[in-house]
């Protein structure tokens, strides 16, 4: 029900769009979000309840990669279906707003690369553990002192990846920006939805490598622990799968008609373009 606030707030992050610009962006939203629950809502619901069967006897790090995965391909439906809009908006944007791009990119840089900028690697390292933590307990509820041990001992695995992933960000943006100089050139569709699927091809053998490592690690990690539950936190790990479910199926059922879609948010965007 906020996807749209997300988003708006994702796009206000880098573009200032106009009063005609928004406009087409909310009904464009509104029609997204209405395609999305609609037809893909039903199957991350479904396919959660069938997790709640699949991981009652732990779980592999097979099939978290499984259900990564499965999400991933989820998700590129969902860009495919959003990239229409994506490509229109890019292509009415104004020299003035262009030229405001660059720092805007470089300010988001920044802030994510801040998080481990100057950090310890002890620290870098702990902050894994505790977002692990926090993501895992949000479903089995308090992990204990065992798990909690297991977590720091692992810890010293990670890798430190935020600077290397602001400047991944830095190269793919570097092309963005000299496309959009063509952004009004018959070519400029083609180019972009290239530019958007080639995206790895610009994380540089180290970055890669690091994040190949996270990942591998982080995956390990959710296995342990998944599957060294305790009965209180293996039923609970059950029932919020089932929430999730539920929640998922109940907004499902609230319909996917944009108009009202639209409706329901429009003083919430109204008092944001205002702002």
């Amino acid at each position: 029900n906020n996807m749209d606030r997300y988003v708006r707030w994702q796009v206000n992050d880098y573009l200032g769009l106009d009063q005609e610009q928004r406009a087409y962006f909310k009904q464009q939203l509104a029609e997204l979000i209405a395609w999305h629950r609609t037809n893909h809502l039903p199957l991350y619901s479904d396919y959660i309840r069938g997790l709640v069967v699949q991981y009652a006897d732990g779980v592999s790090e097979a099939q978290i990669e499984e259900a990564v995965e499965q999400f991933l391909v989820w998700g590129l439906e969902v860009e495919d279906r959003g990239m229409p809009v994506a490509i229109t908006l890019l292509r009415s944007l104004s020299d003035e707003q262009v030229a405001q791009l660059p720092a805007k990119l470089e300010e988001s840089n920044l802030e994510l690369a801040e998080d481990e900028l100057d950090m310890a690697l002890e620290d870098a390292q702990l902050n894994w553990a505790q977002n692990v933590e926090d993501v895992i307990s949000r479903f089995t509820g308090r992990l204990d002192r065992r798990q909690k041990a297991y977590l720091k001992f692992r810890s010293t695995g990670y890798q430190p990846e935020f600077g290397l992933w602001a400047e991944y960000r830095r190269r793919w943006q570097a092309d963005l920006l000299k496309l959009l100089e063509h952004r009004h050139e018959d070519r400029f569709e083609a180019d972009f939805r290239a530019l958007a699927k080639a995206r790895e091809s610009y994380y540089g053998p180290e970055y890669t490598a690091v994040n190949n490592a996270n990942i591998a690690l982080s995956r390990e990690a959710a296995s342990y622990l998944l599957s060294n539950l305790s009965e209180r936190q293996t039923r609970r790990f059950s029932e919020s799968l089932e929430e999730l479910a539920d929640d998922l199926t109940e907004l499902a059922a609230q319909g996917g008609n944009a108009a009202d879609l639209d409706a329901d948010s429009a003083v919430t965007l109204d008092r944001q373009d205002r702002g």
